[in-house]
């Protein structure tokens, strides 16, 4: 008996042995025989996913109908069937950014070449009849979303609100209904309104499922402004305060002193606290736009003035658009009785600066968006946007954060989109700089991939050179 038992014995440890000595290899086969079929993949690249402050060194990510499908150790690459490959040479790939504030005040394809071309690959429009009714908005939308025109994903508001095409309460629900009917993507609010009709116009959007944007209420308390999803411009935090200027934020004459009242105490960090606080705890967005409010100083002194002359990316800017705001007779910041000075606006930046840094060390979530008007060049300016607020005291990595997962929160769609993962929205750059060490890096952009298609670094300078052509002939 005790034979048999040392035989079968013998047996379970040899059978235990093979096992241990070919499962791998069964497995090893069945995952070689588990092939990644995709229609692009990005090879050698530094992953910079967005999801945290880090980069992932040596890696290719595998793209099929629009959707990464695989991030892997380029170790791996044998694994991965690919229609087409792109070498990426130790490059940085990051999501694409938006620019969550533009205007379309130059040719719309010339725009969204601009766009591309520095990697921002979502623009929301905040303005609806641009052009003077020249441009269909929401064909646009169509035909990129389609692929019938190439650029980003376009992002279109309803009409800018004021009290001019909402006179009464009784407007309110056939102009949301105009929203829903055409899909709009945010309702705009552009003017002071009276409290019943704002009132029942937060009230109504949100019972549409409406996302609303807009200028601060100056006449209300903040917590009335604070009713929106997002407040564009920081600016605005200039002009509303927390307890309301009442009906003389109305007349702008009546309203500079208490005005210049409100700068003063902004300094103070105990004035500040309270809008701090209130913000943070609504959870609103903010879309600071420094950038268009840093051009004011540069248009009102004369220094500055001149040297914006010889600014090369001017030619971007339509002939007429560019001769009207770089005549001393003519940009609207130049006149005699233009009241306030380039020290005053400067001053007013040290103030937002402060404002953006201690909302953002808050954790009130801010967007990335230009608002490029005059002779500040659309693409480019998302670039100045990020670089400012590494100058108010974010880190490269907190700005960009603004023009990626923070919009796609904004826009809840965080599942799927605004971060380079697995199962998201296949929709990034290629860099040729690491952009959390320096955030002038994101200008780096040699390549964007978007809407189903690569474009390469060349690709990105034609887009250029035809941005140019296009507006040099859109009057």
């Amino acid at each position: 008996m005790w034979v048999f038992k040392i035989m079968k014995s013998t047996v379970q440890m040899t059978t235990v042995l093979l096992l241990s000595t070919i499962l791998p290899l069964i497995i090893a086969c069945s995952a070689q025989t588990q092939r990644i079929e995709a229609d692009i993949v990005f090879e050698n690249v530094n992953v910079v996913p967005m999801n945290e402050e880090r980069i992932s060194p040596h890696q290719m990510v595998a793209v099929r109908d629009g959707q990464i499908i695989a991030i892997l150790d380029q170790a791996e690459s044998d694994t991965i069937d690919a229609d087409r490959r792109i070498e990426g040479n130790g490059r940085y790939l990051m999501p694409g950014l938006a620019d969550m504030h533009i205007h379309m005040r130059m040719q719309p394809q010339a725009l969204f070449n601009l766009a591309l071309a520095n990697g921002v690959t979502t623009i929301a429009n905040m303005r609806l009849a641009d052009g003077d009714g020249k441009v269909d908005h929401l064909q646009l939308r169509s035909d990129i979303a389609s692929g019938v025109m190439t650029g980003p994903r376009y992002l279109v508001s309803g009409p800018m609100l004021t009290p001019d095409n909402l006179p009464s309460v009784d407007d309110i629900a056939p102009m949301l209904d105009q929203h829903v009917e055409a899909r709009y993507d945010v309702v705009k609010i552009h003017a002071d309104l009276d409290f019943d009709i704002y009132d029942a116009l937060i009230k109504g959007a949100r019972e549409r499922g409406l996302r609303v944007t807009g200028h601060g209420q100056h006449q209300m308390p903040l917590a009335q402004t604070l009713r929106m999803d997002s407040i564009e411009h920081a600016e605005e935090f200039l002009y509303t305060s927390h307890e309301g200027f009442g009906d003389i934020a109305a007349d702008f004459f009546e309203f500079m002193p208490t005005y210049f009242d409100h700068l003063e105490r902004l300094n103070d960090p105990e004035y500040r606290a309270p809008i701090i606080r209130d913000v943070a705890a609504s959870g609103t967005f903010i879309d600071p736009t420094l950038v268009i409010y840093s051009m004011i100083p540069v248009w009102v002194d004369d220094s500055q003035f001149e040297a914006h002359h010889a600014d090369p990316r001017l030619i971007y800017i339509p002939q007429g658009t560019r001769d009207w705001y770089l005549g001393a007779d003519t940009n609207p910041y130049r006149g005699e009785d233009f009241p306030l000075s380039a020290e005053h606006f400067e001053d007013n930046l040290e103030i937002l600066n402060t404002l953006i840094f201690e909302l953002n060390q808050a954790g009130v979530p801010l967007l990335l968006g230009s608002d490029s008007f005059g002779t500040l060049v659309p693409g480019f300016s998302a670039h100045r946007e990020l670089e400012l607020m590494v100058e108010a005291g974010l880190t490269p990595y907190q700005a960009l954060r603004t023009g990626t997962v923070n919009v796609a929160a904004y826009l809840e769609e965080s599942d799927h989109a605004g971060t380079l993962e697995v199962g998201k929205r296949a929709d990034f750059i290629l860099l040729s700089e690491n952009p959390l060490i320096d955030i002038t890096n994101a200008r780096t952009v040699e390549g964007v991939y978007t809407q189903g298609v690569w474009h390469t670094q060349a690709d990105l300078n034609v887009m250029l050179e035809e941005a140019a052509t296009g507006n040099a002939e859109w009057n």
